[in-house]
C-alpha cells in the first residue's frame, strides 16, 4: 500500500513538473503578442485575392540574394501581393512582386524585407506600426487597406504572416498564404505580434 502511495506521489509530482514546463514554454512562445478581437462593426471582405507562397509558379524563386525561397519564407511577400492586387485592381502575383523587390534591393542577406526600400519603389508606400491595436487594424480596413499581421502557425508554432481582409462575428477574416481557403484570426489564438501595411498610390 505504501509503495502504491509513493508511486502515485511520484506520478503527480512528474505531472506537475510537466505542466509547469509546458506553461513556461507556452509563455515563452506567446511573449510579445497582443490578444486582438474584432469589434462588433462588420467590415465585410471584398473578393479576396488568395495567393499561396508555395505555388509552383514561384515556389523556388529566391528572396533577393538569400538562400531563402518563396516556398520557405514567402508568406509576407504573398500577403503584400494579395493586398496590392485588391487595392489597385491590377493583379500582382507574388512571383512578380518578389522580382520587383529583388531588383530594388528590398531584401537583406537573410531574405528579410527592408521597408524603407519598398517606400523607394515608385508608387509603393508602407506603414510599420510600433505596436498592435484593434483600433489601428480596423481603421486600415475602413480606409480600404489590408493589415498584414505576424502570427504563429497553430498559435504556438513558427512565426508566419497572414493578411486581414475583413471581420465577421467578432473575428478577423484572414488570407493565409499556406491555405486555399480563408481563415480566422482565432485560429492563431487571436494573438498578433506585429502589424504592417503596404499599398500602391493610385
Amino acid at each position: 500500500m505504501k509503495d502504491r502511495k509513493n508511486i502515485l506521489i511520484r506520478i503527480l509530482v512528474s505531472a506537475a513538473g510537466i505542466l509547469a514546463i509546458a506553461a513556461m514554454v507556452l509563455g515563452f512562445r506567446l511573449r510579445g503578442s497582443v490578444p486582438i478581437r474584432a469589434g462588433q462593426t462588420k467590415l465585410p471582405s471584398t473578393d479576396v485575392t488568395i495567393y499561396r507562397q508555395d505555388d509552383p509558379l514561384w515556389a523556388d524563386d529566391a528572396l533577393g540574394d538569400s538562400s531563402f525561397t518563396m516556398k520557405s519564407s514567402g508568406c509576407l511577400v504573398s500577403c503584400i501581393a494579395s493586398a496590392v492586387s485588391m487595392e489597385s485592381g491590377d493583379e500582382v502575383t507574388p512571383g512578380e512582386l518578389n522580382k520587383l523587390f529583388t531588383e530594388n534591393g528590398a531584401y537583406d542577406n537573410e531574405g528579410n524585407i527592408q521597408w524603407s526600400a519598398i517606400d523607394s519603389i515608385n508608387g509603393y508606400s508602407t506603414q510599420v506600426y510600433s505596436g498592435v491595436s484593434q483600433k489601428e487594424i480596423e481603421q486600415c480596413l475602413i480606409d480600404g487597406r489590408y493589415p498584414i499581421v505576424r502570427v504563429r502557425v497553430n498559435a504556438i508554432g513558427n512565426f508566419h504572416y497572414v493578411l486581414i481582409v475583413g471581420t465577421e462575428d467578432g473575428d478577423y477574416i484572414c488570407m493565409d498564404p499556406l491555405k486555399d481557403e480563408l481563415t480566422r484570426l482565432s485560429q492563431y489564438a487571436g494573438r498578433v505580434y506585429a502589424v504592417r501595411v503596404v499599398w500602391v498610390d493610385r
